[in-house]
C-alpha cells in the first residue's frame, strides 16, 4: 500500500488531492449547507480544527472556473459520488481576514481596507472582469461600489467566503476593549462592512459562508446583517470541522508505515487530544485535527511520540487567551476558571451572541471558553449545559494559566531547571523531596492573608502544572479507579521511560489546625485511601508504583508518608 503524506498545515483543498496527501472527507457538509434554509451563514468552532481548509473545499467545488478540474478533484469523495446541482455553478469572492494589522483603530480600518481591495483585485483577474474598483472611501463604500458595478448576466451567482471573520475582534477583545467597542459599535466600520454585503445579496450575492472562533461580534453584525443562519450548534453540523475517532483510525493506518504503527495509538490519542461535541443534541466526539497531524507527523519523523504533546502554533494560540481573563469583570472570571480546575466541570446557559454593551456574566465567560475550545459540552440539562474540560493537553493548558495567575500573584519566579530537577527526581529515584521543597518555596511567596480558603486544590494545581511542564509523565488528575478518584497520578508516557510511576494523595490544614493529633489522622486517612486505591485493576498491574501522602497546613508540609 503507498502510504499518503500528512497534510500538517496544508489548508489548500487543491494540494491536498492533486499531491498524495491523505484527505479526511468532510464533502458530505456541503449537501447540509445546501439543505439549510438559510443560504448567509456563521460557521464556529476553536482554532485549528480545520476551517480554513473547509472554505478552500467549498470554494473549489462552487469555483465555476474549476468545473473542468471537478473529476480530479472530487472523484474519490462523497460529494463527487453523488454531486449537488450547484456544484461549479457560482462566482466566488474569498475574503481572509486573519492576521489584520491590530496595534491601533487607523491601523485596523487601513488593514480591512486593503485586505477588501486584495480580494475585489483577485475577483476581477479570475473572472477577468473589467468594471471599475473605487478605492477613494472606505471598505464598506468598496464593497458597495464593487456590487453596483457587477454586470447584471452575474446576478444571484456570487458565493461569498469569509474565513477568520472574527479574528481581529479577538485580538482586540484581548488587549485593547475598547478599541474593540469602537470597531463594532453602531458607527463603526465593520458594521458598516456587512451592511454593504447584505446590499449584494438583494442582487448578486447567492451565498455567504462565513467561519470564526466565537461569537463576541455577532451581535453587533447581525444587527445590520440580520439575514445570517448561526448553525455552530447544529447537531447534523457536529462532525463537519474536526476528526472522528473511525477518521483518526483511517488516518493512523493510511500513513504510517506497519514497522512503526501501534494498535495502542488510537486510546493515546483519544486521551490526549478528543472530547469535542460542538452540540448537546450530538453524541460523537472529534479530536482537534491540527494536534492529531502534528502529533502523527511527528510520530512519523521520529518513529516515537513528540516530547511536547502542544503543537508550539496552538500553544501561541491559547497562550493569547489569558488576556481573556480581565474582560469585564476579572474577579469573576478567575472564580469560574477556580471552579473549572478543581471540579473539571461546570455548568452554564451557553450564549449564542454576546453584546459587550451588556453585563458579562458567568454564563457568558464559561460560553467563551467553550467556543476557543476550553470547555466542552459533557451532558445536556433542562435550560443548561453541562461543561467540562476536553482532554489531557487542554488541562495542561488550564494548570498553566492558573499557575501563572498565583504566582505573579505571590511575586514568584517559576525556575524551570529546578520543576524538571524535582520530577526527575520522582522518575529516576522514587523520591518527592525536591518536589515538595517546591511546592513550600511558592506557597512561602504568599501571604497570610492569602491562606484564606487555601486548600489541597491549589497544591494539587501547582504540582500538577509542575509535572506537566517536565512532559516526563502523562498526568492525571481525579484519575478514576474502582475505589475513588486519586489526587493526583504520574503515568509513564513515550518516549520517555521514567523508572518509577506515583500516585499523590494530598492534605491541607488550616494552621489553627495543623496539631500533632489532627495531622496523623489526616495522614492515616490518606494511608488507608491509598492503599484501597492500589489495589484496584487500574493500578495493581503498575510496575514500581510509588505511593505518597502529603500533608501541608500554610506554608509547610508537615508530613510526608511514602505508603
Amino acid at each position: 500500500m503507498v502510504l499518503k503524506k500528512i497534510p500538517y498545515g496544508i489548508s489548500n483543498f487543491r494540494t491536498i488531492m492533486e499531491e498524495g496527501y491523505i484527505y479526511v472527507d468532510k464533502t458530505r457538509f456541503i449537501r447540509i449547507l445546501e439543505d439549510n434554509p438559510a443560504p448567509y451563514i456563521f460557521f464556529l468552532r476553536p482554532r485549528r480544527f480545520g476551517k480554513s481548509l473547509f472554505v478552500s473545499l467549498l470554494q473549489y467545488y462552487y469555483d465555476i472556473n474549476e468545473r473542468d478540474n471537478f473529476s480530479r478533484l472530487f472523484s474519490d469523495t462523497d460529494i463527487g459520488n453523488n454531486p449537488t446541482p450547484k456544484h461549479n455553478s457560482y462566482f466566488i469572492l474569498y475574503f481572509n481576514f486573519s492576521a489584520l494589522t491590530t496595534t491601533s483603530g487607523d491601523s485596523l480600518i487601513t488593514s480591512v481596507k486593503l485586505r477588501t481591495e486584495q480580494s475585489l483585485v483577485e475577483f476581477k483577474r479570475q473572472y477577468d472582469l473589467t468594471i471599475p474598483l473605487d478605492t477613494s472611501g472606505s471598505s464598506a463604500d468598496m464593497l458597495t461600489s464593487f456590487f453596483s458595478g457587477l454586470p447584471s448576466e452575474m446576478k444571484g451567482r456570487v458565493y461569498v467566503l469569509i474565513d477568520e471573520y472574527d479574528h481581529f475582534a479577538n485580538e482586540l477583545l484581548s488587549f485593547n476593549f475598547d478599541l474593540f467597542q469602537e470597531t463594532i459599535s453602531r458607527q463603526g466600520f465593520i458594521r458598516k462592512w456587512y451592511e454593504a454585503l447584505k446590499i449584494g445579496t438583494q442582487s448578486f450575492v447567492g451565498r455567504i459562508f462565513a467561519t470564526g472562533v466565537s461569537p463576541v461580534t455577532l451581535d453587533s453584525l447581525t444587527s445590520g446583517f440580520n439575514i445570517a443562519d448561526n448553525i455552530t450548534r447544529l447537531p447534523a453540523c457536529n462532525e463537519m470541522m474536526g476528526f472522528t475517532e473511525p477518521e483518526v483510525k483511517e488516518l493512523v493506518l493510511e500513513t504510517l508505515p506497519h514497522n512503526i504503527y501501534s494498535p495502542e495509538l488510537v486510546l493515546t490519542l483519544r486521551d490526549y487530544y478528543n472530547g469535542y461535541l460542538f452540540s448537546e443534541d450530538a453524541e460523537t466526539r472529534l479530536f482537534n485535527s491540527d494536534m492529531i497531524l502534528y502529533y502523527l507527523k511527528s510520530y512519523l519523523s521520529r518513529q516515537k511520540p513528540p516530547e511536547k504533546l502542544l503543537d508550539m502554533n496552538i500553544a501561541s494560540d491559547y497562550g493569547k487567551i489569558g488576556r481573556l481573563m480581565q474582560i469585564k469583570s476579572p474577579e469573576q472570571n478567575i472564580s469560574v476558571l477556580q471552579e473549572v480546575l478543581s471540579s473539571g466541570q461546570v455548568t452554564s446557559r451557553l450564549t449564542d451572541q454576546f453584546s459587550m454593551e451588556k453585563k458579562f456574566s458567568e454564563d457568558d465567560f464559561k460560553s467563551l471558553l467553550f467556543y476557543l475550545g476550553l470547555l466542552t459540552i459533557r451532558d445536556n440539562m433542562p435550560g443548561r449545559v453541562g461543561l467540562q474540560i476536553p482532554n489531557y493537553v487542554i488541562h495542561g493548558i488550564y494548570a498553566d494559566f492558573f499557575l501563572d495567575l498565583i504566582t505573579r500573584r505571590a511575586d514568584y519566579h517559576v525556575d524551570t531547571e529546578s520543576v524538571s530537577l524535582a520530577i526527575e527526581q520522582v522518575a529516576r529515584e522514587g523520591r518527592c523531596e525536591k518536589l515538595v521543597l517546591l511546592i513550600e518555596e511558592l506557597l512561602h511567596a504568599f501571604s497570610n492573608r492569602d491562606y484564606i480558603g487555601f486548600d489541597e486544590k491549589y497544591v494539587k494545581i501547582v504540582i500538577f502544572t509542575y509535572a506537566t511542564m517536565s512532559n516526563l509523565y502523562l498526568v492525571k488528575s481525579e484519575y478514576e479507579v474502582s475505589d475513588g478518584y486519586i489526587d493526583l497520578v504520574f503515568l509513564a508516557r513515550e518516549p520517555w521511560k521514567p523508572d518509577y510511576n506515583a500516585i499523590f494523595e494530598l492534605k491541607y490544614l488550616k494552621m489553627k489546625d495543623a496539631t500533632k493529633e489532627r495531622i496523623g489522622e489526616v495522614m492515616e486517612d490518606g494511608i488507608r485511601q491509598l492503599m484501597q486505591y492500589s489495589l484496584s485493576p487500574e493500578l495493581s498491574s503498575i510496575d514500581n508504583l510509588k505511593k505518597w501522602v502529603l500533608v501541608f497546613s500554610g506554608d509547610k508540609c508537615v508530613a510526608v508518608r511514602d505508603v
